[in-house]
């Protein structure tokens, strides 16, 4: 189980210029008295207990010691007053017997989302002894976390010292983000997604969750629906209609694959044809390829996307919502996972990559390209480079964005559930330190939202600072984040930039033809473009 100390910290006066001056989590009085010290512990039952212990970590005094009182892997947290420069951090050891520890650094910019500076693993630690984390050039940051991952006692501390100063005028946690929501066509019921065809029509397409794809053009909603299956697809809450993925060669073979529920509440995944003059799809020409069997009716979906480089449909499946019977480390269950089949070929009703990862063995399910995933909604391929970006919806805690190169060849193992971002599933045991699992690259807490939605990598001309991010949004809160790769030539570590907030849920991020971004209005139906002020 996991443990969080949230410290209000403010920098103790006369330090503050001081590039080199450690944050005293004083007011310039005494610690015990005036620091806010919380440390959250789940209790067997799942309820959380709170340890007002965790300031012994924070009040120079290497004798007192804050801890967990459970086994790894446990956080700590340093919640700052304000954005400060950060260039090293100190943690004095508490640990008997001596022995290999892990340890993982995580950094809160003002975004709202963290991401992991530094890894500390292998290490052969003792009781004492400081562990030193420099950062050249200082990090902005307003939450420091600290993830033990491996230890031989229980996780504690003796003391956590934060070294740094205070930032320009010019960084604050109150700018204002870059883009804006811009109204742009109105009148859909419950979409779910845009996407163009990429056939130079320069048509936005709508999937509404009922079962219908509309179309935009010049600005305007088409009267008519591109495509009308509503009568067959099960809907609403988490099942209806899903995604559409034009074939990569749409513009001469007229081809597009669709996923919904159907009315028997199970995923399917089918092939449609485009005809006629004015262009739209007869529900007649369905071509059923796979059918995935629900246990229930949330994670059901059903994201779509090719992959750029091998041309190859890319399916996001969610777990199915049964989390006891763990689909999604299963694999033999094609529920929790990333599929890839190749649907260009003559083999019917698709062909499965010889390079898929499980694709020569028994009892594993050849389509599957990535496993332990919840409810990957909104996953997006980087035209440029063919990297891809998975966000993965938590369960009661943590959002994530997982990242796999363009250089994988398949079969990552990305955590659920056995882990909800980098903490340990509460409900389940967790195998952090022993099972090769991939940690994502960014998570949230659920203060800031309640499900992550995605998902375009910007490549428009528009807004170079916006160049190479993933834009992901959450469906609660509206918050809309841009996250950017480590940059060799200038910095190592995720950056994550809060970019625009709506004042609507979000239910997917998505683009046009020329690399325009729009996010979808779930309840009010209004596709909005994203712009910058």
């Amino acid at each position: 189980m996991n443990s969080i100390a949230t410290l209000s910290l403010s920098l103790a006066q006369g330090d503050a210029r001081n590039e080199n001056s450690q944050f005293h989590p004083t007011f310039g009085v005494n610690l015990t008295t005036h620091a806010s010290g919380l440390a959250y512990k789940n209790d067997s039952d799942g309820r959380q207990a709170v340890d007002d212990q965790a300031y012994l970590a924070l009040d120079d005094d290497t004798e007192t010691i804050w801890s967990s009182s459970r086994p790894a892997p446990q956080w700590y947290a340093i919640a700052l007053d304000q954005l400060y420069l950060v260039n090293k951090v100190e943690m004095v050891v508490t640990q008997s017997p001596p022995g290999p520890t892990a340890h993982e650094l995580w950094v809160g910019n003002g975004s709202g989302v963290r991401t992991r500076f530094r890894t500390l693993s292998n290490s052969r630690t003792v009781d004492g002894q400081t562990l030193t984390v420099e950062a050249r050039p200082p990090l902005l940051a307003d939450e420091l976390l600290i993830l033990t991952t491996r230890s031989p006692s229980w996780v504690a501390w003796r003391e956590i010292r934060v070294f740094g100063s205070e930032p320009p005028v010019s960084h604050s946690q109150h700018e204002t983000p870059p883009l804006e929501v811009r109204k742009a066509v109105a009148g859909f019921k419950f979409p779910v997604q845009a996407t163009h065809a990429g056939d130079g029509s320069g048509r936005i397409f709508v999937v509404e969750q009922h079962g219908r794809i509309l179309t935009v053009e010049s600005g305007r909603l088409s009267a008519q629906p591109f495509l009308d299956i509503s009568e067959r697809v099960s809907c609403c809450q988490e099942r209806g209609m899903f995604n559409v993925a034009f074939s990569p060669t749409y513009a001469s073979d007229r081809t597009l694959y669709v996923s919904y529920t159907n009315l028997d509440g199970d995923t399917v995944i089918s092939r449609f044809s485009a005809t006629g003059n004015p262009e739209k799809v007869e529900p007649g020409s369905e071509q059923s390829l796979l059918v995935i069997p629900q246990p229930g009716p949330i994670h059901n979906g059903g994201q779509l996307a090719f992959g750029p480089l091998d041309g190859f449909l890319y399916i996001g499946s969610g777990d199915g919502g049964h989390w006891h019977q763990d689909t999604a480390q299963n694999p033999g269950s094609l529920l929790g996972k990333i599929l890839r089949i190749d649907v260009s070929g003559t083999q019917q009703p698709y062909g499965v990559p010889d390079t898929n990862p499980y694709s020569s063995e028994d009892d594993q399910r050849d389509e599957i390209w990535a496993l332990g995933l919840r409810n990957p909604w909104g996953f997006a391929f980087d035209k440029k480079t063919g990297d891809l970006f998975i966000p993965d919806t938590g369960n009661t805690k943590r959002e994530e964005v997982n990242f796999q190169p363009a250089s994988s060849q398949g079969g990552e193992n990305y955590g659920w559930l056995l882990r909800e971002g980098t903490i340990c599933f509460e409900l389940w045991h967790c195998a952090m330190a022993d099972t090769d699992l991939r940690s994502p690259v960014a998570e949230y807490d659920r203060p800031q939202g309640c499900a992550i939605v995605g998902g375009v990598v910007y490549r428009n001309s528009g807004s170079r600072k916006l160049q190479g991010q993933f834009l992901f949004a959450d469906f609660c809160s509206g918050r809309i984040w841009g996250l950017r790769k480590p940059q060799p030539l200038f910095d190592k570590m995720w950056q994550p930039q809060l970019v625009a907030k709506a004042d609507v849920p979000i239910s997917s991020v998505g683009e046009d033809e020329e690399g325009n971004v729009y996010v979808t209005g779930y309840q009010d139906g209004v596709l909005y473009l994203l712009a910058e002020r």
